[in-house]
């Protein structure tokens, strides 16, 4: 073959023909890999006779202001060349595979690793500052210079804003909507209150003095009263708190997946919602005792009661006068009495008709004869040297 070759250049008189039908397979090279590339970047190509996985990624782009974009301007090298389309083709080439097969993984870009990933110039190669207006929403102040000063990328915050998913219904089997960083508790990804915080948290940070800080639950009838029913940020804590660990969990199980997104920085999930206001010593500095209540205070909270009651009375007590006397242990520890009188006055009847048996339950019989026999003086000292007896 390499001799016929050599004798066809030797040969003046086919020389001239051998050259027009290379030239003719150089151009004819060169129009099917513009035809590969070009065709193979295109919308329809994305999503209709190849990468039917990304059908749901197709609907919640459509959705967005970056419809009348190709994908390839954001997921493919900005000015990259066709040599540089056409390796990355070949990359992706085995993942012919398990598109075919059905056995590709969803959901897709679980953790938002993707958003991480992407580089400024995906976007700067049509936003920047001298030709759009930022104009974050009412109440928010965002510097942006501040954060790519630090490193921080447009997609770290803004990692939904081509693929929005308020709106759509995924279709997929398996596929499941994302977290969206463009959200406070996103924020306090970075963000916090703590000292060791990568980011300030305080409020000024990003709202002006104007905005009203107080969310609208807070406002709820039952979200905190003096002496009445302020079960509902108790309620809502426990919510949220419940809501965290499941988060955690979920983020700890994406270890598995191959790129899972920075593992140094949490997700949106992980974020108690309360801790972006509130730093996390704020309900124990309100309360005065350690709040939630740990597992152990079940047993152990006489002791805390003697020693503060005040703390106890802030949410039990049922009027200034019940927390002035301490009466409001009563509801729980003495069930048989009137809730209109005081224990002590009326503890003496219900022991003639219940007999002394359930008060054996939670005191030891000395405790009776500290107060009936040494009288209350001699009660209050055995309190002191035996609380929560």
């Amino acid at each position: 073959m390499v001799s016929r070759l050599k004798s066809l250049f030797e040969d003046p008189t086919k020389r001239p023909r051998l050259i027009v039908w290379i030239g003719v397979a150089v151009i004819g090279l060169a129009v099917l890999s513009a035809v590969g590339v070009i065709g193979t970047s295109t919308n329809w190509f994305c999503t209709e006779p190849c990468h039917v996985v990304h059908y749901d990624n197709t609907l919640a782009f459509n959705a967005g202001t970056h419809v009348k974009l190709s994908c390839v301007t954001c997921h493919e090298p900005v000015n990259g060349s066709p040599l540089t389309f056409i390796l990355m083709k070949l990359e992706v080439a085995p993942d012919l595979i398990p598109t075919i097969a059905g056995t590709f993984h969803l959901p897709m870009n679980e953790g938002s690793y993707l958003a991480l990933e992407m580089e400024d110039e995906y976007c700067t190669q049509c936003h920047n500052l001298d030709n759009r207006v930022v104009n974050p929403s009412k109440g928010i102040i965002i510097d942006h210079e501040a954060h790519t000063k630090k490193d921080v990328t447009c997609t770290s915050c803004h990692n939904r804003v081509a693929h929005p998913e308020e709106s759509v219904t995924y279709v997929l089997e398996g596929d499941e909507k994302h977290e969206n960083w463009l959200t406070m508790d996103a924020c306090f990804r970075c963000h916090g209150l703590e000292a060791d915080a990568a980011a300030p948290g305080a409020c000024e940070a990003c709202h002006p003095a104007s905005f009203d800080l107080v969310p609208a639950s807070h406002d709820a009838e039952n979200w905190y009263n003096d002496f009445g029913d302020s079960g509902g940020h108790a309620a809502a804590y426990t919510e949220e708190a419940s809501r965290v660990v499941q988060a955690v969990a979920w983020a700890d199980g994406l270890e598995e997946v191959e790129h899972r997104a920075a593992p140094e920085m949490p997700y949106e999930q992980e974020i108690n919602t309360c801790y972006t206001c509130h730093s996390k010593a704020f309900c124990t500095d309100c309360h005065g005792v350690e709040m939630p209540h740990p597992a152990e205070f079940v047993t152990d909270h006489g002791e805390a009661g003697l020693s503060n009651p005040d703390a106890c009375a802030t949410c039990h007590a049922r009027s200034e006068a019940e927390a002035a006397s301490g009466e409001f242990c009563n509801a729980c520890h003495h069930p048989q009495g009137a809730p209109d009188r005081p224990w002590l006055t009326q503890h003496d009847d219900i022991v003639r008709t219940t007999g002394a048996s359930p008060c054996f339950d939670c005191h030891n019989p000395t405790y009776c004869s500290a107060c009936h026999v040494g009288g209350p003086e001699a009660a209050e000292r055995y309190l002191k040297e035996n609380a929560g007896d």
